[in-house]
């Protein structure tokens, strides 16, 4: 097949050669791992300058359709060996979570020959509107599809529901949002404040509280329902004054100590305390722990503490700290595995995964003081 005898007339016309070689791959003019040529033959076969070739041949690698073999020359890349660019968009790689599900992303992705852009999301107003200024960017960039892991608040939301409807490849790990359809890896939120609940009601508690950033996250949300389910199974009174909200709309991913230490001064002002809190994280568990600890309460003799993830710190802090671990490097595989198949059909089911959840026993819960069993 002849190319043409193209002049270097025009700046554009590496790219008009680049369009042509493309075209005649598409076509099937060439068998996937067949000899396309050296960049030396092709300058010299339409007359025009290596420079030349060069450039057009650079964009064809980058589009995965040629794969230049050192000391050889250009040949076609078999199809499956097509690297494709996938967008992991993260909430601050500095907790444990999302670490742990970049790791299993990236597991998946190298198997698949997959290059993936991280980029992690920061924590102040104005990079917020940044961030969301690069999600809505996505679809017209080079990427085939992004995985976001849970970006709390609203305008994040938005911004996903605007993705979706472009019916742009995307899949979310650790949030599920209903009013939209694209596809979701979760873990069992519910049955993780269920179970937490259940193992603080068989050691006697009924004054169980609750700190968390209810307003920006239904999966913390779920965590509360699945306690007051338990509470309610055991046909117990729920106190919703034992429920504190961090609201942290306003810095959904940065330093929450500070609004955690709060929210458990809160909780253990109330007239009448709680003998036990389930956190939302664990490091929401850690501060109150340490407020705790301020007022001359003992963990676990005085107030026994739930934590949710099992973050490693869990093990290293005194008293170790109970949890709810969550299947992070799973959940970070299996949305690569999806993301994927809706990457190879933009119009195929969208799916929902929910992967389960164990409660982490270890010092930080006892049965109550013996002062509060008359409650029970």
């Amino acid at each position: 097949m002849s190319l043409g005898n193209y002049k270097e007339s025009t700046p554009s016309t590496y790219a008009v050669l680049a369009e042509q070689l493309r075209r005649s791959i598409h076509e099937g003019d060439y068998r996937p791992g067949q000899l396309f040529g050296s960049e030396h033959e092709l300058a010299r076969r339409q007359g025009i300058s290596r420079v030349t070739v060069r450039r057009a041949s650079e964009l064809l690698v980058d589009e995965g359709l040629l794969e230049r073999r050192p000391g050889k020359g250009l040949y076609i890349r078999a199809p499956h060996a097509q690297t494709k660019l996938v967008h992991v968009i993260t909430a601050n790689l500095h907790w444990y979570p999302p670490r742990k599900m970049v790791q299993g992303i990236q597991e998946i992705a190298t198997g698949m020959n997959i290059q993936l852009g991280l980029y992690d999301a920061c924590s102040d107003m104005e990079n917020m509107a940044r961030d969301m200024a690069l999600l809505r960017q996505l679809p017209s960039g080079r990427g085939g599809g992004a995985i976001v892991t849970a970006l709390p608040g609203s305008s994040f939301n938005q911004v996903l529901c605007e993705l979706a409807m472009k019916r742009f490849p995307l899949v979310l790990v650790a949030q599920r949002l209903h009013e939209i359809e694209a596809s979701s890896v979760i873990s069992d939120n519910h049955n993780g404040g269920y179970q937490a609940g259940q193992a603080l009601l068989e050691l006697g508690h009924r004054r169980i509280g609750f700190i968390g950033d209810l307003a920006s996250s239904s999966s913390v949300r779920d965590r509360l329902a699945g306690l007051r389910d338990a509470i309610a199974d055991a046909v117990l009174p729920y106190d919703r004054s034992l429920e504190i909200d961090l609201q942290v709309e306003k810095d959904p991913i940065g330093d929450w100590s500070k609004c955690a230490a709060e929210g458990a001064h809160a909780l253990t002002n109330r007239p009448t305390p709680p003998t036990a809190i389930l956190c939302s994280c664990d490091g929401v568990a850690i501060s109150a722990c340490r407020v705790l600890r301020q007022k001359g309460l003992r963990v676990p003799e005085d107030v026994s503490v739930i934590g949710y993830g099992n973050d490693p710190l869990t093990e290293s802090v005194v008293p170790a700290l109970t949890s709810v671990s969550e299947p992070y490097e799973q959940m970070g595989r299996l949305a690569m595995e999806v993301l994927s198949r809706r990457m190879d059909d933009c119009y195929s089911a969208v799916e929902h995964h929910v992967l389960p959840v164990e409660l982490v026993q270890r010092d930080s819960v006892a049965p109550p003081p013996a002062d509060s069993r008359c409650d029970r």
